[in-house]
């Protein structure tokens, strides 16, 4: 019995315990945004479609968000969840029109936005504090 305890005092010793304990969650590492992706304000949308006709607007949220809150008119449904789906249904746009992504608070939406950029995508804009935003700023929504 001496032996088990000494041998799991040494275990101890060469493994310690990593130091973070687990009730002091790990951040996950922030979104890292190229410089090309900008954002735009829900208040300057407009503006902005009348300038840019033919913008895609693309919304990453699930089915389940657009059917409860509404979403932007006119936006294009492709929830960030689907994974390499998205991804090739981004693939089919035309890279060259502007585009406007959104989700419900941004982080979503930055990610796909990222994607976009890998895939050739050269204006990007997130529209700045999401569909909430949007929403919360008197904005109009579709049903």
């Amino acid at each position: 019995m001496h032996r088990f305890f000494l041998c799991l005092a040494f275990a101890f010793i060469l493994f310690p315990r990593d130091s973070r304990s687990e009730s002091s969650p790990v951040e996950p590492p922030p979104v890292v945004l190229p410089p090309e992706i900008g954002f735009i304000a829900p208040a300057d949308v407009q503006r902005h479609l009348v300038e840019h006709p033919g913008t895609q607007i693309i919304d990453v949220r699930t089915e389940e968000e657009r059917q409860k809150h509404g979403y932007i008119l006119n936006s294009l449904h492709l929830d960030h969840f689907h994974g390499k789906q998205t991804v090739d249904a981004l693939a089919k746009l035309d890279l060259t029109k502007p585009c406007i992504v959104y989700c419900a608070i941004g982080g979503r939406a930055k990610l796909v936005a990222i994607e976009m950029h890998k895939l050739g995508f050269k204006n990007v804009l997130l529209l700045k504090g999401g569909f909430n935003i949007w929403t919360a700023s008197g904005q109009a929504v579709a049903k």
